[in-house]
């Protein structure tokens, strides 16, 4: 039976036209959340927003009725999360998880690869921080932020080190504004997902890697989404830097 424990509240997610990002926002959604699914492409928001809508059907039971959403934003511009603000003026909850790969070594990627990198994997963090961050301080009402890190923050692997920095860079963000942001109420945490059943693993779901994984296994989205709902429905959760890898990090 379904709890319903965010009814009421407003989540903003990034990057939630992907599997990972679309398997929290239909969480928060049945939790009882409004959800607001933001990303750079609109045709792929506006197939997710009808597959949530699907999905939930129509809500029962809710203290207050859901109303969910699309917003278009590149996350690395700080103009864009300005608007996003202008368009929600209640968030509660904001989730991290809009990003880009990296396949390529260090030595043969050029200075726009690396802007592109740092852009939409911290650059676009720290400006969702920063300007929800500021809104749920003046609604004087706390709220919680949730960034979708790696466990290759960790973890060493060949061909992702622009990558790697900045998901690095994101526990870092999540530590300081912990301590920052408390005083208002506002609890920021960070989930650091292993390898995880997506469109962007497919190629790499092999046997041979899974071995290395204590589990045997990739994880899945849903099994993301219920870390990420722990840590917002948790008043205690402030930097929880919580792996969600299989026990990949400890081997």
């Amino acid at each position: 039976m379904a709890s319903y424990a965010l009814a009421g509240k407003k989540a903003v997610i990034t990057g939630a036209s992907g599997g990972i990002g679309f398997a929290i926002a239909s969480r928060f959604a049945k939790e009882g959340a409004s959800v607001v699914l933001a990303g750079r492409t609109r045709s792929k928001l506006q197939r997710s927003l009808a597959e949530l809508q699907e999905m939930m059907g129509e809500p029962r039971g809710l203290e207050l009725p859901q109303s969910h959403s699309i917003h278009c934003l590149d996350v690395g511009e700080m103009r864009a999360w300005g608007r996003l603000i202008k368009d929600n003026k209640e968030i509660d909850y904001l989730v991290n998880c809009a990003g880009e790969p990296q396949n390529s070594l260090l030595l043969r990627i050029d200075e726009e690869t690396v802007d592109g990198l740092l852009a939409s994997n911290l650059r676009g963090v720290i400006f969702g921080c920063k300007m929800v961050g500021r809104q749920m301080m003046a609604r004087r009402r706390g709220g919680c932020i949730i960034n979708i890190s790696s466990l290759l923050a960790h973890k060493g692997v060949i061909g992702t080190s622009v990558y790697a920095a900045a998901k690095a860079g994101q526990l870092g963000l999540t530590t300081a504004l912990s301590a920052e942001l408390a005083k208002h109420g506002i609890r920021v945490n960070a989930v650091l997902p292993g390898y995880i059943e997506t469109d962007m693993t497919d190629g790499l779901a092999n046997k041979e890697l899974q071995k290395k994984i204590p589990l045997g296994r990739f994880g899945t989205a849903s099994e993301v989404a219920d870390a990420v709902a722990f840590l917002a429905k948790n008043e205690y959760a402030n930097n929880c830097i919580l792996n969600l890898d299989g026990g990949l990090s400890a081997v």
